[in-house]
């Protein structure tokens, strides 16, 4: 019988190395967020040029882009309202575009730091579902993971946890989302598979010092 989970202050999960993780798997974009959009419209130019039988759909991905820049913008400045308003118009307005896939990953990450996990579960599922962006994929994947072991059904964690690993061969992201599995594994009943997930993490060639300190991490909390 699983013991029960204690509630996690708001300062303890700012600190938790899995919940860091979240941030790291879509850092690149946050970091690069000018260029990724610059060559989002740098892409639409170039299918105009090639296809102007497509020109309307060609344009339309591009307004997204555009309505997408100024939602990021706002969320820069930390104008969560308006971030918000926008983001939802991009999803709406823009349906089957880049833009509105990457507005309906960011809803879904600022309701699940507001720990508004039903609301987060419903975009981040969606953005998983939508021919997602490689660069978003892993955090949106590491937290419905997370929100999943908040209800205690780590079966169901871990299940998003493997399809991410099936899904995103990066080495980074594939140890991120190992090492988040071996905690879950854990905390599921089973020490023994957990450390020999981390085993395994740690005997990977070229492993960068961050990624062992945080294999090593995890696996203190395994041995105890």
């Amino acid at each position: 019988m699983l013991k029960p989970r204690k509630k996690i202050t708001q300062k303890e999960i700012q600190r938790d190395p899995f919940l860091e993780s979240v941030d790291k798997a879509q850092a690149h974009l946050e970091d690069h967020r000018s260029n990724y959009l610059k060559g989002a419209v740098a892409v639409i130019i170039i299918l105009l040029g090639y296809n102007i039988l497509n020109e309307k759909n060609v344009i339309h991905g591009s307004d997204s882009s555009a309505a997408l820049g100024q939602a990021l913008i706002a969320l820069d400045r930390s104008d969560m309202s308006n971030a918000e308003f926008q983001l939802e118009s991009v999803l709406n307005d823009y349906e089957g575009t880049e833009g509105s896939s990457v507005a309906g990953y960011y809803l879904g990450k600022i309701k699940y730091e507001a720990e508004d996990y039903t609301g987060a579960d419903k975009y981040l599922r969606h953005f998983i579902k939508d021919d997602p962006v490689d660069l978003l994929f892993s955090s949106a994947i590491l937290m419905l993971a997370h929100i999943e072991a908040e209800g205690n059904d780590f079966n169901a964690a871990i299940a998003f946890l493997d399809k991410g690993l099936k899904y995103d061969k990066q080495k980074h992201k594939q140890v991120m989302l190992k090492l988040a599995k071996a905690e879950f594994v854990f905390e599921n009943g089973d020490p023994l598979t957990a450390r020999q997930i981390v085993e395994g993490v740690l005997a990977e060639e070229k492993l960068s010092s961050t990624q062992k300190q945080d294999a090593e991490l995890v696996m203190g909390k395994i041995v105890g």
